[in-house]
């Protein structure tokens, strides 16, 4: 089996109806559907039964958070690559499986483009397409990379393990900054529209500060003390610094990291 799309559950009823369809409405036919419900208390579980047919595994129980969930999810899945598509989102159109499995692939990661959903408001997004990698460990960490708009392949859960389930809001971060930004695992860019991610659920209203800590946290347990603290260094360059804004191009932040750290080996790319 090509492909698991996993999508996650709480009292969403009116997200969950809208996931569930997108994903049903696809032209793409190797894949399957495994749902995670977190004990819902609204109308989830009638919504699910209505797509029954087209799931292939499906609970309803507590859980101990989003990424308990997730795993959950992996655990159950059977295909090459992991999508999670969480309700509230939906893919942007019945054919972006087909469009994304088109030929042969069998890179460690695949992404595509994305649309914002924020109280009706739209907006496209591009952030992968001409996107210069060469200096990846710091633009993951100064950046976000959006989850809904990469396709993983089981592998990487094989090598990294399963999603980081102390964390609140940054384990798929994680995945990202340890695979890609320290492995230099590969991303295949595709330029297409693969998801309206809806902005208004918990990674969007915690907070910039709290996702910080959360990131800071896995950068000093992930790399040695000294890359580490010039990361954060840099970052807090960046952020706090009155310098001019030609001063603060990411070039020049670019150039001073690698003069830190001496890292020109540090790399990572992204084929299209």
């Amino acid at each position: 089996m090509k492909l698991s799309v996993i999508t996650i559950n709480l009292n969403n009823e009116k997200g969950l109806r809208q996931t569930l369809e997108s994903i049903a409405c696809q032209t793409f036919p190797d894949y399957e559907l495994i749902v995670i419900d977190g004990g819902s208390t609204d109308g989830s579980i009638d919504i699910i039964k209505n797509y029954q047919h087209k799931i292939s595994y499906w609970i309803s129980e507590p859980d101990n958070g989003i990424y308990h969930a997730m795993n959950k999810g992996i655990r159950q899945s059977k295909g090459d690559y992991l999508y999670f598509l969480n309700s509230g989102d939906k893919l942007a159109s019945d054919t972006v499986l087909n469009e994304v499995f088109s030929s042969t692939i069998n890179s460690p990661f695949i992404c595509g483009n994305f649309i914002t959903e924020s109280k009706g408001i739209f907006k496209q997004e591009y952030p992968y397409k001409n996107r210069d990698w060469s200096f990846a460990l710091y633009d993951i960490y100064s950046g976000d990379l959006c989850h809904q708009a990469f396709f993983i392949n089981k592998n990487m859960f094989n090598q990294y393990g399963l999603y980081d389930e102390r964390l609140k809001i940054s384990a798929d971060w994680k995945l990202f900054f340890v695979a890609i930004g320290i492995n230099h695992q590969e991303v295949i860019y595709k330029d297409i529209d693969v998801v309206i991610y809806n902005m208004d659920g918990l990674s969007s209203t915690i907070g910039g500060k709290f996702i910080h800590e959360e990131r800071k946290s896995i950068v000093f347990e992930e790399l040695p003390y000294s890359t580490a603290s010039k990361l954060e260094r840099l970052y807090t360059l960046e952020q706090n610094s009155y310098i001019s804004d030609i001063i603060l191009s990411r070039k020049w932040i670019f150039f001073i990291f690698r003069a830190f750290c001496k890292i020109g080996r540090i790399s990572g790319f992204v084929k299209s």
